[in-house]
């Protein structure tokens, strides 16, 4: 049986999970260490070049933390490795909406625009990246600002 302040807590928690403001790993109790170690393997998987096994680990993580805009960056990247370019701006806009401040999904999701020639769009995400960092200092801005300069050469070129 259970005991009177746990009755009171669980159809409150739930109707949390129900709003969309506890995820599931929350209401299931598992700790964000153990989320983080996930992402932690998941992230090695990728960075040596097996996206396959990593899709399917954050594909579980966003499952279990969907609030999580690291989770949605890592896998926009994933995307973007595979050559899925829809679902990857998706998932770097879902990353943003949570983490506006995300200077490296601002950045990834700006070259995917100028692949595709959205300049337009592509120059907001690089300027964002860069407008985030004054200082010059992030390796993500900078490389914002080498997408940003060689853009306007290759605009300079073609109006000549």
């Amino acid at each position: 049986m259970l005991e009177p302040d746990r009755r009171r807590r669980l159809p409150r928690i739930f109707q949390d999970f129900l709003d969309n403001k506890v995820s599931l790993a929350e209401l299931r109790g598992m700790s964000r260490q153990k989320l983080f170690r996930l992402a932690e393997a998941g992230h090695i998987k990728f960075k040596y070049g097996r996206a396959d096994e990593a899709e399917k680990i954050f594909e579980a993580l966003l499952i279990l933390d969907h609030r999580n805009a690291y989770f949605h960056a890592v896998m926009a990247a994933i995307h973007q490795k595979l050559g899925r370019v829809v679902q990857a701006v998706v998932e770097y806009s879902k990353a943003l909406q949570m983490n506006p401040k995300d200077v490296a999904s601002f950045v990834n999701r700006g070259e995917i625009f100028l692949r595709n020639k959205d300049f337009r769009r592509a120059a907001e995400d690089l300027r964002s990246a860069i407008l985030l960092d004054v200082s010059g200092r992030n390796l993500w801005a900078n490389r914002a600002r080498s997408l940003v300069i060689a853009l306007k050469r290759n605009l300079e070129r073609a109006s000549h």
